[in-house]
Order: C-alpha cells, then sequence, then structure tokens
C-alpha cells in the first residue's frame, strides 16, 4: 500500500507542481503584460518630454537669433551714424583749418609787406641823410 500512497502523493505533487508553475507562468506573462505597458507608456512620456525639451531649445535658438539680428542691426545703424558724424567733424575741421592758413597766409603777407615798406623807408631815409652829408662835403 505504501506503493500506492506513494504514487498518489507522486501524481498530488506532480499536479501541484504543474498547477504551481502554470500559475508561475500566469503570473509571469502578466507580470509581462503590465511591465511592458509600464515600459511602452513611460517610453512614450520620455519621447513626449524629449520633443518638448527639443522643441524649447529651438525655440529658444530662434529667440537668441533674432535678438542677435536686431542687436546686429541697431549696432550697424549706430555705426553708421557715428561715421556720417565724423565725417562732418573732420569736413569741419579740414575747412576751419584751411581758414585758419589763408589767414595766417594773409597776416605774414601783410606783415611782409608792411616790413618790405619799413625797409624802403628806411633805405629812402638812409639815402637821404646820407645825400644831405655827402652834399655837406662836397660844397
Amino acid at each position: 500500500m505504501s506503493s500506492i500512497g506513494d504514487m498518489q502523493a507522486q501524481k498530488y505533487i506532480e499536479s501541484e507542481t504543474k498547477k504551481s508553475n502554470a500559475e508561475l507562468k500566469k503570473m509571469r506573462e502578466e507580470n509581462n503584460r503590465v511591465y511592458e505597458s509600464e515600459s511602452s507608456s513611460k517610453e512614450s512620456q520620455i519621447k513626449k518630454m524629449r520633443d518638448d525639451y527639443d522643441s524649447k531649445i529651438s525655440s529658444m535658438k530662434n529667440e537668441q537669433e533674432q535678438k542677435l539680428v536686431e542687436i546686429r542691426e541697431k549696432q550697424s545703424r549706430i555705426i553708421e551714424e557715428e561715421n556720417s558724424r565724423l565725417e562732418k567733424e573732420i569736413a569741419d575741421l579740414k575747412k576751419t583749418h584751411s581758414d585758419q592758413v589763408s589767414e595766417l597766409k594773409q597776416s605774414q603777407q601783410n606783415d611782409l609787406s608792411n616790413m618790405i615798406e619799413s625797409n624802403k623807408k628806411i633805405v629812402d631815409s638812409a639815402k637821404q641823410k646820407f645825400n644831405r652829408e655827402k652834399s655837406k662835403y662836397e660844397s
């Protein structure tokens, strides 16, 4: 009888083992299904977050480039204004300089004329004095 009991016990163990293996297999499949669904859900969330992040970066780059273009345009305008102001200032300085040079030339010309006139008077006066003195000695 022990062999029949052993056989029954063996069959019971086998059936329980099959039953627990089936339950274990069912639990693994369920766990894999839950894992896959959670995994795909989280992957889609990660993809959405990456897309949002990429779009924000792209948007920020565009904004920065637009600001940079505006700043460059503003600087170009300022440089043009400063260059035109500088050109006007240089033209004014050149005109002032040429006026001063011509004034100096005129002043020096007048001084030269006055000096020549003065020298002529001195020479004439010296000639007259010489002629007077000469005539004193000749007579």
